[in-house]
């Protein structure tokens, strides 16, 4: 082969790969004409509403749009990069950003979207990230519980003062009594390890999902995207009692039955929540404050076991029609606003355990400086039977035994019905 045919052969090769690289641009021009023709009817989007709830003469609860039409036209573009740089968003304002995420997530779902999946995690993660650095976010606090307002499930937070003393203003169109409170993080710790901030703090309440400026664009977080749980954090988890999943039923709970308003299934939604937290409130473990003399052996989970030499004292609390709790904690936290600096000691008990210390005492009381919710010593009776049936259920074969269990639950559900609430709900300080 000659140097002609050589240098040929090279330009008729650059020509074809030349043309193969137009056509496939023209090829992806034309896919990307056609993918903005199904999206066309869409348009850009606009803020939702705060919740799906309807009050009569305040149907409109949106707020006004953060972004005018032209940024929106600059930013909305972008959800047809193939692959987005970072760099273009960095400097983006939380409302841009999400702005940017709405567009993908329902421009994806009318059309596939080239790029999508990792584009959508660059906008998540920048989003994510500057939660999680934020040096101060604003929370939205139920004046009723005076812990964060739960609202279908979510916390919401927020990434300024102003969205969120506007989204307090359209919930209490809803007879809602809110306030805004701020909440820092300790980001100026050495390691992230050390870090303790709002999110260890909400897996305590069991606040697991959260919505960021909700009313306004916004997009849904898990906690556990932010910080770890407790237990994971090194030197072999901390092994306290821990009951997230009680202490949200309370939260739920309270914040439904102390919300001033009628509609068609409250009574039936009550039913349901407080069924859920009194369930939940016969499978935890307590921290039980007492002071005990003679033998006493504690076991790596916190909890004591007593000889019948032990000599057990547990501490009452009396409310204000002269009846006598005794004090339980779902957490550590919780027990030491009452007993930090007592000569109580906190031991872990379950639940048929503190049914049997309650004595004459009128029931208990979960978190006394903090919800405050009552569980008379019947109903305490009621639940730990039903658990108890439950778990006969299990193993019952024979109708005999069915039938036997089928009268135990119906005698617990008509115990549990009685007059007042299976937990009692108290205002009391």
């Amino acid at each position: 082969m000659g140097l002609f045919d050589f240098l040929g052969n090279k330009k008729n090769r650059e020509e074809e790969e030349a043309l193969l690289m137009e056509q496939e641009a023209e090829q992806r021009e034309k896919a990307l004409e056609e993918l903005k023709e199904k999206h066309k009817d869409l348009g850009w989007p606009s803020p939702g509403k705060l919740n799906p709830i309807r009050i009569e003469g305040q149907e409109n609860l949106e707020f006004e749009d953060p972004l005018s039409d032209e940024r929106k036209d600059e930013i909305g573009q972008l959800v047809y990069e193939e692959d987005l740089n970072l760099d273009t968003i960095k400097f983006f304002s939380m409302q841009e950003l999400l702005f940017l995420l709405t567009v993908q997530e329902g421009y994806q779902r009318i059309a596939p979207i080239p790029g999508y999946e990792a584009n959508h995690r660059k906008v998540y993660n920048e989003i994510l990230g500057r939660v999680r650095d934020a040096k101060t976010l604003y929370v939205l606090f139920d004046s009723m519980t005076g812990y964060p307002f739960i609202d279908h499930g979510y916390i919401n937070i927020y990434s300024s003062e102003e969205y969120a003393q506007a989204a307090v203003n359209a919930f209490s169109k809803q007879f809602r009594k809110l306030i805004v409170r701020p909440c820092k993080a300790d980001n100026d710790a050495e390691s992230a390890s050390e870090r303790r901030t709002f999110f260890d703090y909400l897996y305590y309440l069991g606040a697991e999902n959260f919505i960021v400026d909700n009313g306004f664009y916004r997009a849904h977080f898990k906690r556990n995207e932010i910080v770890a749980a407790p237990g994971d954090w090194g030197n072999g988890g901390d092994k306290s009692p821990k009951n997230p999943e009680l202490v949200f039923a309370i939260l739920d709970f309270l914040g439904e039955a102390r919300w001033p308003v009628k509609y068609e299934k409250r009574d039936a939604v009550l039913a349901a929540k407080e069924m859920r937290m009194a369930q939940a409130a016969q499978a935890a473990h307590y921290i039980v404050p007492m002071m005990h003399e003679g033998p006493v052996e504690v076991l790596d989970d916190g909890r004591y076991k007593f000889t019948a030499d032990t000599k057990i004292r547990f501490p009452e609390i009396k409310s204000s029609d002269e009846k006598h709790f005794l004090p339980v904690f779902t957490d550590g936290i919780e027990f030491s606003k009452a007993f930090r600096n007592t000569d109580y000691k906190g031991a872990v008990f379950g639940f048929g355990d503190i049914l049997k210390f309650v004595g004459d005492k009128n029931g208990i009381i979960i978190n006394p400086n903090g919800q405050k919710v009552m569980i008379p010593r019947d109903r305490m009776l009621a639940l730990h039977m039903a658990a108890q049936a439950a778990s006969a259920g299990k193993n019952a074969g024979t109708k005999t035994q069915k039938k036997k269990l089928s009268e135990t639950e119906a005698a617990v559900q008509s115990a549990m019905s009685g007059k007042g609430i299976a937990a009692k709900a108290s205002d009391e300080e």
